[in-house]
């Protein structure tokens, strides 16, 4: 059937309906034609009775004064040892009469030297024993002669009906298709000229209308998403256009003094920015594009976090910060929608953000706990928080609270986009009397693959 695939619309639309059409033309003939034979056959069935009458009264009132058929019908009197009173029975037929003789009352159907006859055989008893009247009709003359002109006339109709609605189908189909051939040249003519409207969409509300509205939601996620990247780009460009004009100054400086450490040292911390800023468009960059939806188990989890915890003990100490963590129930099972490396990068990340904004003295308190159906990892610092107003968009790529603010501004992203991948959620909120609270909820495995579609992560 590769061929029906290769076939357009158009042309299967056509060809269906004309095979249904058929199909449905040689039921209704067949079930036609057999209501005619019948038909046919009961009015023979009567005229044959009609003409049987009078010979059953005869037979009754004086059998040995018949009188002798004629017309179209034929008929014979049998008495009762089965001889032919009166016949004009075709010979085919007279030479079976023994047979006739022994037929039950009623209407037969007999076959004699290749003719088909149509038999009506009634019964008067008298008292010298059973007469029999038995008419026959050739049907070959009659029904099957209207059986074989109606047949040719519903084949010659079937046809000519096929015919009208193959080109029916064809014409309706052209314009049934005619809005998506439309909406086609329309999306072709807003590729060439590269425009950001939509396609058009019908008054009525139909699947063209359904499609049309689809096709512009996807539209305008490429669309977005190819503005998210050039916004990247761009970003990353300005982002990193500073850092390595303070590098190539500081190479300057440093060739005219190689022996200046202090240079050196500010050399290797703008290198350090930079190889981390990269680091994190990379991370970022591969979790956009990665659509899987991994998962791990609460132990797995639990030792990432101890691992992270460890981590974080490492950067805090140098900067005078202290650090404690907590797991609520670190024993049982079960599994979540996120892999031990991306808690682990949460983890990272918000510590690193809270050891920015706080410096020394931080204090920073993280926590891991679950239900059956979510994991909650809760990080808390109490430094100076963050402006209300730029929680909305703290999880934005490239976005600081002010332009003294360290780092590049990743970090959340990075955060937000793993929440996202595992249909999670995250907050953010300022505590009192200041500090911050980030909490990141990832629901239970099970519970991820029941859901019908990823709400993603809102920044609360």
């Amino acid at each position: 059937m590769r061929w029906w695939g290769r076939l357009g619309v158009r042309w299967r639309i056509t060809i269906g309906s004309v095979i249904a059409g058929a199909v449905l033309l040689v039921g209704a003939g067949a079930l036609l034609l057999q209501q005619v034979e019948q038909a046919q056959i009961n009015s023979d069935k009567k005229i044959l009775y009609g003409a049987s009458t009078p010979y059953v009264a005869q037979v009754r009132s004086h059998p040995t004064a018949l009188d002798r058929p004629g017309g179209e019908e034929r008929l014979v009197v049998l008495d009762p040892a089965g001889s032919a009173r009166v016949s004009n029975l075709p010979d085919a037929i007279s030479d079976r009469l023994p047979e006739l003789h022994r037929l039950s009352s009623g209407s037969h159907f007999a076959s004699y030297r290749g003719t088909r006859y149509l038999l009506v055989v009634r019964k008067v008893e008298r008292s010298d024993g059973v007469w029999r009247i038995v008419a026959a009709r050739d049907e070959s003359s009659t029904t099957d002669i209207v059986m074989r002109n109606l047949t040719n006339i519903i084949v010659v109709g079937g046809v000519a009906l096929l015919a009208g609605f193959g080109v029916a189908s064809w014409v309706l189909t052209t314009v049934a298709l005619r809005p998506v051939t439309l909406m086609r040249r329309r999306a072709e003519t807003l590729e060439a000229i590269g425009s950001d409207e939509q396609l058009p969409v019908g008054r009525a509300q139909d699947e063209l209308s359904a499609l049309a509205v689809t096709l512009n939601a996807f539209l305008a996620r490429v669309r977005a998403s190819a503005a998210r990247e050039k916004q990247v780009v761009a970003d990353a460009s300005h982002e990193l256009r500073t850092p390595i004009a303070v590098l190539r100054g500081q190479l300057e400086l440093a060739k005219r003094d190689p022996g200046d450490l202090d240079r050196l040292r500010e050399i290797d911390e703008t290198a350090a920015r930079l190889s981390n800023l990269a680091v994190n468009l990379l991370v970022l960059s591969t979790l956009e594009a990665d659509t899987t939806r991994p998962t791990s188990t609460w132990p797995q989890l639990v030792d990432e976090f101890a691992a992270a915890t460890d981590r974080a003990r490492m950067l805090a100490t140098p900067a005078g910060a202290e650090i404690d963590f907590d797991v609520e129930r670190p024993d049982g099972d079960g599994s979540y929608a996120i892999s031990a490396t991306d808690l682990g990068r949460v983890i990272d990340n918000l510590v690193r953000n809270a050891l920015a904004a706080g410096g020394a003295g931080t204090t920073i308190r993280g926590s891991l706990a679950r239900t059956a159906t979510l994991l909650e990892l809760r990080i808390e610092d109490d430094g100076p928080g963050i402006p209300d107003d730029f929680i909305a968009t703290a999880a934005d790529r490239f976005t600081r609270a002010s332009p003294a603010t360290e780092g590049a501004g990743l970090g959340l992203a990075i955060v937000r986009r793993i929440a996202d991948r595992a249909a999670g959620s995250l907050e953010l909120a300022n505590r009192e009397p200041h500090g911050l609270r980030v909490t990141l909820g990832i629901p239970a495995a099970e519970t991820f693959r029941r859901a019908a579609r990823p709400s993603g992560a809102a920044v609360r």
